[in-house]
């Protein structure tokens, strides 16, 4: 992950603690770390659970599922193409899975869909502060934690619990920190880079094993 290497150039020592990165865009997840390793992450078996996103579902009942089956007559392929591709911000705002364009539509089921997706933002990084025992530090990342002033405001407005606190300028302006001086959290935004991680991470892969023909 990017922002563990970034951190210690924002926050200095304190990029050690309890930091919870949220990777909020069409795909979206949560990543607690310590000490600038992972803890605890909010991705499961697949990508469908936990989080909201662009087309996915994020956690539903199972229920769902089964009523999809014995009630609606779907075949398996048919409830995967709905939890995959036609759930999330997509599904339930009727409209789009884009955020930006989600946000400039004033119908009631655009904003139900902003709504959802910051609350269970909200909810995931509530219950990832328990394996890390608390939190020092927020980081949005992603195409919506990078830019949506909005959702940002929105999920640490239910966070302000936990002494989480938005300077509103520089919320706005997307600056790097954005948490106010009585925030007892850092909040900043880290452009996230998956490409350079990538690049980083085959190279110390294929530097790591010893030639065949040396």
């Amino acid at each position: 992950m990017d922002q563990a290497r970034l951190l210690p150039k924002h926050l200095g020592a304190r990029a050690n603690g309890r930091v919870i990165v949220a990777h909020l865009g069409n795909g979206a997840s949560m990543c607690a770390m310590k000490n600038r390793q992972s803890v605890a992450t909010s991705m499961g078996f697949t990508a469908l659970d936990c989080l909201m996103m662009g087309r996915r579902c994020g956690t539903i009942d199972p229920g769902v599922i089964l009523h999809l089956i014995d009630h609606k007559g779907m075949s398996s392929q048919e409830v995967s193409q709905v939890l995959y591709n036609q759930s999330g911000l997509l599904g339930v705002s009727g409209i789009s899975n884009d955020m930006h364009i989600i946000e400039t539509s004033n119908t009631p089921h655009a904003q139900e869909a902003i709504n959802l997706f910051c609350y269970r933002a909200a909810c995931e990084l509530a219950s990832l502060t328990i394996p890390i025992g608390g939190i020092d530090t927020i980081v949005f990342t992603a195409g919506i934690g990078e830019n949506s002033a909005y959702v940002r405001h929105s999920i640490c407005d239910y966070l302000s619990w936990m002494g989480v606190f938005l300077d509103n300028g520089a919320n706005t302006k997307n600056a790097t920190r954005i948490s106010n001086a009585g925030s007892d959290v850092d909040v900043l935004i880290i452009p996230t880079n998956e490409e350079i991680v990538i690049a980083r991470a085959t190279y110390d892969l294929t530097n790591s094993r010893p030639r065949a023909d040396r």
